[in-house]
């Protein structure tokens, strides 16, 4: 399905087609269950986003966008659709009002708990992905901890990553590390 992206900055107002909204599985190869997880940052928000579509991806990397994103290199596995043992992850699009961010839930519970407490929050995919919820913490035996931290800011943003050093970092920089356990992990990847 067609769909746009849509930024609001201090430069303006912008509107992005993209070619594809949350994925196609026939686009997926056959025999190939994940996907790659590409993180950008936008310097100038001072914001992370990640995404695993090609469309978006296509798009962020052209530089059409303003102001720019650009690839910090990070990346990370996820499933694109559900298999054995994982759950869930939505995609929701914070507005411009709240942080012109997106934030990505896990599970049913966590999804529709931030519906609920978020309502101006627009669920742009309910299965955007598919990973692993930590047992109290622990990943199954495979995967890897995923970190999600919050920038405790009024323009709401979050950062996903796998390193906990990365996360030890940005928690340094007076994020707030949000998970189950010890370790505050959030989700588990393939």
């Amino acid at each position: 399905a067609k769909s746009e992206l849509v930024l609001f900055t201090s430069e303006g107002y912008y509107e992005l087609p993209l070619e594809a909204k949350g994925f196609d599985p026939g686009a997926i190869p056959a025999g190939t269950p994940t996907v790659d997880v590409v993180e950008f940052y936008n310097a100038i928000l001072d914001h992370y986003f990640i995404t695993w579509t090609a469309a978006e991806i296509a798009n962020l990397d052209a530089g059409t966008t303003s102001p720019r994103w650009v690839r910090t290199g990070k990346t990370f596995k996820a499933y694109a659709t559900a298999q054995n043992g994982t759950s869930q992850v939505c995609r929701f699009y914070i507005p411009p009002a709240l942080g012109n961010s997106h934030f990505f839930g896990r599970g049913a519970a966590e999804c529709a708990a931030t519906q609920a407490a978020h309502p101006e929050f627009v669920l742009e995919e309910i299965n955007y992905k598919q990973l692993f919820v930590p047992d109290r913490g622990t990943c199954p035996a495979g995967s890897k901890p995923i970190y999600r931290v919050f920038n405790n800011r009024p323009e709401t943003n979050h950062r996903y990553m796998i390193e906990r050093q990365v996360r030890d970092e940005m928690v340094a920089k007076g994020w707030v590390a949000e998970g189950d356990g010890d370790d505050m992990v959030v989700m588990c990847a393939p």
